[in-house]
Order: C-alpha cells, then structure tokens, then sequence
C-alpha cells in the first residue's frame, strides 16, 4: 500500500485530477484503509470548493457592476441625444415666437380682400402658423369661428428651410370683418396686435 506522506503529497494533484489511472486507483484504496488520509481529502476539497465559489461571487459581482455602469452610459447616452433632437427640432423646426421690433407688417386691400404682410428682419427664417378662433357654442351647439389666429416664429435657417424665407402674406375678406366680434390676432413674443372692425383699414 502507498505509504501516507505520498498520498498526502500528491493529494493537491489527486483532487485536480492530474495524476494517472493507476496512481487514482492506489490512493483510492489507500484512502478505504486511512482515515487520517481521508479526513485530509474532504478538508481539502471543501476549501477549493469554497474558494471556487469565493472566486465565482467575485466575478458575479464584477459582471453585475459592468452591467451597472453599461445601462446608466447607455440611459445618460440617450438622454443626451433626446436634449440634442429636442433643441434641433426647437431650432429648425418649431422655433420661437417673433418680436415686434423684428417683424415689419403693413396692411392693404386688393378687390374684396384684406390682407397683411409680414417681413422678418433679424436674418432668421420665418414660419407662420395660423388657426381659427372660435366663439361661444350657438343654439345648435356649434362654436362659430370668430377670427384668426396668426403666430410668426423665427427659426435658425437650415437646408430645409431657406434663409431667403423671411416673408408671409395672409388675407381674410373684407366681409369677414362686419361680422360681430370678428377679429385677426398677429401674436408676437411681446404682446398681440389685434384687427377688427375698428382699425382694420387703418
């Protein structure tokens, strides 16, 4: 039989499964014989299988803080192209609201139309949006459209929309204005300019 200190010499080798057939098959008999040889055998084999799952905690650990700092870089990375297409489309889009002092209008009447032209001068581009303004609701439950709603935007100039953009026209009929309340609105950044009956052919 294999004496004890062989065995406990090649133990390490023996738990890693290095050594040959036959050297396994004497340290196994040995082992049947030897207490001693087998108390050593599970000590060993519980403090590397501890220390593998030491190692494997560690590594989880590790693998979860990657995953960690890789989603806030891919959240911080999307919100930060959110606020670039958010401020693009702001700029070249929607743009903001004209000031008096950089829009020349003038008003003026061709046949039975009223009209108003608009002509920004700040060197932006010009974008109009209007909309109807309504009343209050009728016997039939119907809201009659009062007005318009004229609202000049400046954008930053852009392939999409020229820098030579700087002009808008829009008529309404003369008629339009000998309804009750009727009334044209230019909304600018710093206050409304109305047109009525009142001053509309002023």
């Amino acid at each position: 039989m294999i004496k004890c200190h062989i065995v406990q010499d090649t133990m390490p080798n023996y738990i890693d499964g290095l050594l040959s057939a036959e050297t396994e098959h004497d340290i196994l008999q040995h082992f049947e014989e030897c207490e001693a040889c087998r108390t050593l055998h599970a000590k060993l084999s519980t403090s590397i299988d501890n220390s593998d799952l030491h190692i494997n905690k560690k590594e989880i650990d590790f693998l979860k803080k990657v995953r960690i700092k890789t989603t806030k870089k891919v959240v911080t990375g999307f919100t930060v192209l959110l606020l670039i297409f958010a401020l693009l489309t702001y700029f070249f889009a929607i743009g903001s609201p004209v000031r008096k002092t950089d829009l020349i209008y003038t008003t003026s009447f061709v046949g039975d139309t009223w009209r108003i032209n608009m002509e920004l001068t700040n060197g932006k581009a010009l974008l109009v949006k209007t909309e109807p303004i309504y009343g209050e609701k009728d016997s039939n439950g119907v809201k009659p459209i009062v007005g318009e709603l004229i609202k000049p935007h400046e954008l930053v100039p852009s392939p999409i929309l020229e820098s030579d953009n700087t002009s808008f026209m829009f008529g309404s009929t003369i008629d339009s204005f000998n309804k009750p309340d009727y009334k044209i609105i230019l909304r600018l950044a710093d206050g409304d300019i109305v047109f009525t009956s009142d001053n509309y052919d002023k």
